[in-house]
């Protein structure tokens, strides 16, 4: 994946957790240490042809470090069971 499509995917994740309640719960239920759960659940709910790997994740997970906390900031803010670390978003642990 080039980075534009990371940074594409990261954003339309996020969108998604934004705007539909049930995505946000089966977000939650993935273990955040399973890059390979979340690579399928990213690839599920954007349509991807291809899974994200590790190294896509991890720079989805800098992208929205660095660009997107706005976006989390309003996730964190609509539910409270929400992680407070952005890159928690994508991959707990590198």
């Amino acid at each position: 994946m080039n980075d534009v499509a990371r940074r594409a995917v990261a954003a339309g994740f996020l969108h998604a957790l934004q705007t539909t309640p049930a995505l946000f719960d089966e977000w939650m239920k993935t273990p955040k240490d399973d890059s390979a759960a979340i690579g399928a659940l990213v690839a599920w709910t954007i349509g991807l042809a291809q899974v994200p790997d590790t190294d896509d994740l991890h720079a989805m997970a800098h992208h929205v470090a660095e660009q997107l906390s706005g976006m989390v900031s309003e996730i964190q803010a609509a539910h409270a069971g929400a992680p407070k670390t952005v890159g928690f978003f994508f991959v707990m642990q590198h």
